[in-house]
């Protein structure tokens, strides 16, 4: 077994400033090498976002969305995270969005209670966030809307009729993830991505895509980092 897939360890760790500390450490590092290769003028931008807000991304990580959110800029649909935290990966997604519209959702006031699916790694009310912090934040950033609340209840008579290129997933727990899924995945446009945080970290949010893949012509896309995602098929194929 991985060590990081350790129960007691990530009980342990779970929104603490050592699971803050070692994927900041990580991310420097990860951003620091990557340096060598890519762009420097978007490293520094990155570096800058990592360093501006809490945040559990590590620099790879970031990197992957700030690069499929700039190749989605050209599709059709709107953008959607859900799971905001500080704010580090959604300031990620604004650099990287242009005029698209993005909707944050998140409950701000940390996650809703973990069911058996979870293993109780997650404890309720972690990782929540001040909204009126995140709008300061992302002041500067056109066509950001935000929903509060447990999505995607808050967010099903709002937004029922948009359509989705990118929706970023970090819900740590297995109904949150199960739920977004259901709903989000078939408004994505085809072609369309839907990329989710702690895939390889968090058992519930593995089992959600798992499930929800059984018998899909789309399966999940296993990153090196934490993250998976999902490439909606085109229509009719």
């Amino acid at each position: 077994m991985p060590l990081l897939h350790n129960k007691s360890l990530q009980r342990f760790m779970a929104g603490t400033f050592l699971e803050r500390w070692g994927v900041r450490t990580l991310a420097e590092f990860e951003l620091f090498m990557l340096g060598f290769h890519k762009d420097p003028a978007l490293m520094r931008k990155l570096t800058t976002v990592r360093r501006g807000r809490k945040s559990l991304i590590t620099g790879h990580e970031q990197f992957i969305i700030h690069s499929i959110v700039e190749g989605m800029r050209r599709m059709d649909g709107d953008i959607a995270e859900v799971g905001v935290y500080a704010g580090s990966s959604t300031r990620t997604i604004c650099e990287a969005k242009g005029e698209k519209r993005l909707h944050v959702c998140d409950t701000f006031a940390g996650l809703p209670d973990p069911t058996s699916e979870d293993r109780g790694v997650e404890k309720p009310g972690c990782f929540a966030c001040d909204l009126e912090s995140i709008r300061a934040y992302l002041a500067d950033f056109p066509n950001v809307e935000y929903h509060v609340g447990f999505c995607p209840d808050s967010i099903r008579d709002v937004l029922d009729g948009t359509r989705f290129c990118f929706v970023h997933l970090d819900v740590d727990l297995y109904t949150s993830t199960k739920q977004c899924l259901d709903w989000f995945f078939p408004r994505l446009v085809p072609g369309g991505i839907l990329l989710s945080h702690d895939y390889s970290l968090l058992d519930g949010v593995r089992q959600a895509f798992d499930e929800f893949t059984a018998g899909r012509r789309e399966q999940v896309i296993e990153l090196p980092t934490t993250q998976c995602m999902l490439v909606k098929a085109a229509d009719g194929v």
